[in-house]
Order: structure tokens, then sequence, then C-alpha cells
């Protein structure tokens, strides 16, 4: 179990805790990067989510991982739908990912079907766990 405490994460593991530093890597934007932006609803004000903004959060994982040499964990979120998603951002330097408009839309059913995808990309590019895979394309 782990709980978001801002920028500390608590994990049990086996009846003990275990705490260290982290940061989510992004949530939402106020942007509208390509395609959102020539969607006619884009002219609203409030947070943009979902799979728009992937590409911006996935640079932003990136930039942080390289800012903090991969010494803290990174939670990456922001557009991912699928277990490629979450490999792209793992690669990117993400420790663990977080989902939300496609939980929000799919439900649970998401979950086993991403790790399928997930353990797919990893055994394709040669890597035996998630740990290997972990910034990646920036190492």
């Amino acid at each position: 179990m782990w709980r978001n405490m801002g920028l500390i994460i608590s994990v049990e593991f086996n009846g003990q805790f275990f705490i260290f530093p982290s940061q989510i890597i992004t949530n939402t934007t106020i942007a509208r990067p390509d395609p959102a932006s020539k969607n006619p609803v884009s002219e609203e004000t409030g947070g943009l989510s979902g799979k728009p903004l992937f590409n911006l959060s996935t640079n932003v994982l990136k930039d942080m991982y390289l800012l903090t040499r991969g010494k803290i964990p990174l939670i990456g979120c922001g557009g991912i739908s699928n277990g490629e998603d979450a490999y792209k951002k793992i690669r990117a330097g993400a420790s663990l990912v977080q989902l939300y408009t496609a939980f929000a839309y799919e439900g649970p059913a998401l979950i086993p079907q991403m790790k399928v995808e997930l353990a797919e990309c990893l055994e394709r590019d040669g890597f035996k766990s998630i740990a290997e895979a972990i910034g990646a394309d920036y190492r």
C-alpha cells in the first residue's frame, strides 16, 4: 500500500513502513497543445487532462528525471491510457505511474490489460523488470 503525502510516499511492505520523497509529474495543464487546441471547447477555462496531455507531460517528466539525475522517485501521469503509454512514462523516468482520466472512463478492467501490455513492452525491449527500464531513454 502506498499513500501520496505531498512530496513524500509512504510504502507498507510486510508490515513495515518506508518513507521516501517523490514528485508527481504532471497532472493537468491550462495549455491547449494540439490536437486539443483545435477542439471548439478548447476556449473553456480549466485544466486539461487525458490523452492530449501525454507528450507535454512526458517531456516535463524527462526534464525532471534529468534534473534529479534519477535520484528521487517520479510519478508519471498525464494521458496514460494503455500499457505502452505507461511504458513510455517509465522509460522517460517514472518509477510509478498514475491513472486518472482513462481509469474514470474505462474502469478497473483497464488495469489487467495494461499489465499485460506493459509486460509485452518490457520483454520486447529486453528488460527483466520495470526497475531496469526507469529512465532508459535518458541514461
